[in-house]
């Protein structure tokens, strides 16, 4: 299910208690006498629950995935930084869509092996490169400028190795 499926459930759901609360108050205080118009009245309810709770839900989920977004992306960066100190300033190397010497231990050259004193540095990110919290996608791909100028399309990340910096791969973060 999708993300827009998620929130209508969610104020579909807020509008059955909003229903649920009418119907047992109903119930409460007048004794079980439920007639026509309370079950009119329950669905309008229900609806108007409903179309209030959407937006809201939708603005609480982007604010959440904001905020992963930014986590994520400072991870990211404090990492291949990290990287970057310990091996006399090289940038990891892009191969495949991903930044293998960020996921494996490696020697001062860079080069990944077994953990121990030849390749003493890292793992700096061991489980793997973490998705980008709006698109679910973990893809690095190479940025040829810095800034870049636009997405790529794939959804994860953009990287540019020569200065070893990192962007979210989507429109408007590149500034």
């Amino acid at each position: 299910m999708g993300i827009e499926g998620s929130h209508f459930l969610a104020a579909i759901a807020l509008g059955a208690l909003a229903t649920g609360a009418y119907i047992l108050a109903c119930l409460r205080y007048r004794q079980g006498d439920f007639t026509f118009l309370d079950g009119l009245l329950a669905v309008v309810i229900w609806a108007m629950a409903s179309a209030i709770g959407y937006p809201v839900v939708s603005k609480a989920s982007n604010q959440a995935k904001g905020s992963a977004l930014d986590q994520t992306l400072y991870t990211l960066r404090m990492q291949i930084q990290k990287y970057r100190i310990e091996h006399g300033g090289r940038s990891p190397v892009l191969f495949e869509g991903t930044l293998p010497q960020l996921l494996e231990s490696t020697n001062g050259e860079g080069e990944p092996g077994p953990a121990g004193k030849n390749h003493p540095y890292g793992p700096y990110l061991p489980a793997g490169i973490p998705p980008n919290p709006y698109t679910g996608v973990n893809v690095v791909t190479a940025a040829s400028t810095n800034p870049p100028t636009a997405p790529s399309g794939v959804g994860g990340w953009l990287y540019h190795e020569p200065t070893g910096l990192i962007w979210p791969d989507l429109p408007g973060y590149f500034d």
